[in-house]
């Protein structure tokens, strides 16, 4: 297996090199590659490297793009976003339907504070990841900062009526009740987001709780 990653890591370098050297532009880093067609280089680039991962995984593309969209968590993790945004890429080309591809760059594109794109992304990935609670979250997330952003009152409710349907289903996600407090913050609604952060610090996973925000909802509203 770990040979196999170091393969699957030398082809996705090589690749990525060969593509993004003849661009004015790195259009690796723009969702599914950015609008216009490739040029017929870049085409041929693309295809020996499917073909290349589809014969390191035993001709299974699904488990290819699943590795290499893991790449992309990994990296955006690490807050390397433009990193992320090349795998993403890359998974999307093995499999376009690939609903974990199609997140990734809405999460990249939503931390970059691009809303409008990050919403379609999660809005086409919706179908394949629907049933994934940690995409439920992360789509909920997304559309309270745009709300937030926008001043937007029915992506607002959107996002809380998609919190509920999460906690419903996973009432002790942490994450979820968390964001849901901070999208109530910028909202305003201080009160509510105190009843979510009481909520969230319960859960199994309260460590994980983000204390900076929690800071300034007090300087807000003091913990009833």
């Amino acid at each position: 297996m770990k040979g196999l990653l170091r393969s699957l890591s030398l082809v996705v370098l090589i690749w990525s090199l060969g593509c993004t050297a003849a661009l004015a532009e790195d259009r690796s880093l723009l969702p599914k590659y950015g609008p216009g067609a490739k040029s017929e280089a870049e085409q041929a680039a693309d295809a020996r490297f499917v073909a290349t991962l589809e014969e390191g995984f035993g001709g299974d593309r699904q488990k290819a793009a699943q590795a290499v969209a893991a790449r992309g968590w990994k990296a955006l993790r690490e807050g390397k976003p433009e990193e992320a945004m090349r795998r993403f890429n890359q998974a999307w080309l093995l499999k376009p339907d690939n609903g974990e591809a199609l997140w990734g760059m809405g999460a990249v594109q939503g931390g970059s504070g691009r809303m409008s794109e990050a919403l379609g992304l999660f809005q086409e990935a919706d179908a394949a990841m629907s049933g994934d609670i940690d995409f439920a979250a992360d789509y909920a997330r997304t559309l309270g900062m745009a709300g937030a952003e926008a001043h937007d009152d029915a992506l607002l409710q959107q996002a809380f009526a998609r919190f509920a349907a999460v906690q419903q289903r996973a009432p002790q996600h942490t994450l979820n009740l968390q964001n849901w407090a901070i999208t109530l913050f910028a909202a305003g609604n201080y009160a509510e987001a105190w009843v979510k952060v009481k909520l969230a610090e319960a859960t199994p996973r309260r460590a994980e709780l983000d204390q900076g925000f929690i800071v300034e909802l007090q300087k807000k509203m003091p913990r009833p």
